[in-house]
């Protein structure tokens, strides 16, 4: 008999499943929900995106409702934060910012949703 073995979704793809999810779910919501794009395939391409003002480890999803930036970060479930991606979670914090890991499209449909579902200040 073969062992059982657990193939995880690669982060780009529950990102695309989380993006997909809204986009069809929350429609009057669309460009609420987007990506910072900021990983670099070469040298060229992250000197450009520096001075563009692209930011190593900041969130891979910012979602902006009633008001408030939500920071999302996406990770499998062997997934982990670099250290770039610590310092903006506490750079986010330390100005009273909600950020958010999520390791699946189950989480991160219950993160929208608590969202949608705070009530008004």
């Amino acid at each position: 008999m073969l062992p059982h073995i657990s193939i995880q979704p690669s982060e780009t793809r529950i990102q695309a499943l989380c993006f997909q999810w809204h986009w069809n779910t929350f429609p009057a919501y669309r460009g609420l929900l987007h990506t910072h794009n900021n990983n670099s395939h070469n040298a060229i391409k992250g000197a450009l995106n520096k001075a563009l003002g692209i930011v190593k480890g900041v969130s891979d999803l910012e979602y902006f409702f009633a008001g408030k930036s939500y920071f999302i970060e996406l990770k499998n479930l062997a997934g982990y934060q670099t250290p770039e991606q610590k310092q903006f979670q506490k750079l986010v914090e330390s100005q009273g910012g909600a950020y958010q890991i999520v390791r699946s499209l189950e989480e991160f449909q219950y993160l929208i949703e608590s969202i949608h579902n705070r009530p008004s200040l």
